[in-house]
C-alpha cells in the first residue's frame, strides 16, 4: 500500500477516535466544569438523546409556563421532560457544539410524540448550528449553576 494511503487512513483512524473520544468527554464527564456566559456549571444527571428544535416567532411576548415573557434573545427552552426552572446543556453532537440553556415552558404534547425533548429560542438553536435547519438531534443533560468565586 502506498505510504499516503497509509498515511490517510493514520488520519482518519485517529480524527475518528479523538472525535468519539472528546464527544463522549463532553457528556459523559460529570467532573468537567461547563463555562457559557461566564457562568460555570457542572453537568448532573444522566443524558437524553432525542431531536431539538426552535420555537416560532409567534411566541415572541408571550407568557411561558413559568410567567416569564417569551423572548427569542434569551436562552431559555421548552422542554416535557425535565422540570421547570432546571437549567441544561443541549450539545448538537455533529459540531460539538452546546449552549446552556433555563427550561421554563411546556412544549405541545404533538412535539413530544416526534421525538423533540427540547424546543430552543432561536438564539440557542443558533448557537449550536441548528437554526438553519429547524431541527437538530442533540444531547440534552441537567447542569447546576456553581458559586462564583
Amino acid at each position: 500500500m502506498p505510504s499516503i494511503f497509509k498515511y490517510l487512513l493514520f488520519v482518519l483512524f485517529t480524527t475518528l477516535f479523538v472525535g468519539v473520544h472528546a464527544q463522549d468527554q463532553l457528556v459523559n464527564d460529570t467532573s468537567t466544569i461547563l463555562i457559557f456566559q461566564d457562568i460555570s456549571y457542572k453537568a448532573v444527571g444522566p443524558v437524553k438523546k432525542g431531536t431539538a428544535s426552535y420555537y416560532s416567532l409567534k411566541f415572541e411576548g408571550r407568557k411561558t409556563a413559568t410567567g416569564a415573557k417569551f423572548s427569542h434573545a434569551k436562552y431559555t427552552a421548552a422542554s416535557n421532560y425535565f422540570p421547570l426552572g432546571i437549567y441544561v446543556k443541549v450539545l448538537n453532537p455533529k459540531n460539538n457544539l452546546f449552549v446552556i440553556v433555563k427550561i421554563n415552558d411546556r412544549m405541545a404534547k404533538s412535539m413530544s410524540k416526534k421525538g423533540r425533548i427540547v424546543d430552543l429560542t432561536s438564539v440557542a438553536a443558533k448557537e449550536i448550528g441548528i437554526f438553519k435547519h429547524g431541527i437538530g438531534k442533540v444531547l440534552v443533560q441537567k447542569v447546576e449553576k456553581l458559586a462564583n468565586k
